[in-house]
């Protein structure tokens, strides 16, 4: 027995006018924050998708991992030096 497929013709699609819809300011609300980014429009355009706004975050991420390692390791050289010259 074959499923009925969705009439591409439906007559309420006409009657439906969503021009004046807005969106919902209780969604997060619903959904889990720690999963979900609001980005402005520019940013958006910038990265249409999930993979490339999370590539362009692991490469910032992995920047600012170095640097901290480079700034320790900085810090722990000047100390070292600091402490031979006693």
């Amino acid at each position: 027995m074959k499923n009925k497929s969705v009439n591409e013709h439906d007559p309420l699609d006409r009657e439906i006018d969503f021009s004046n819809a807005r969106p919902n300011r209780f969604w997060l609300g619903v959904v889990d924050r720690s999963c979900v980014r609001l980005i402005d429009k520019d940013l958006a355009d910038l990265f249409p998708d999930n993979e490339t706004v999370n590539a362009a975050l692991r490469a910032i991420a992995e920047a600012a991992r170095r640097s901290k390692v480079s700034a320790r390791r900085a810090t722990v050289a000047r100390k070292r030096v600091a402490k031979s010259r006693r």
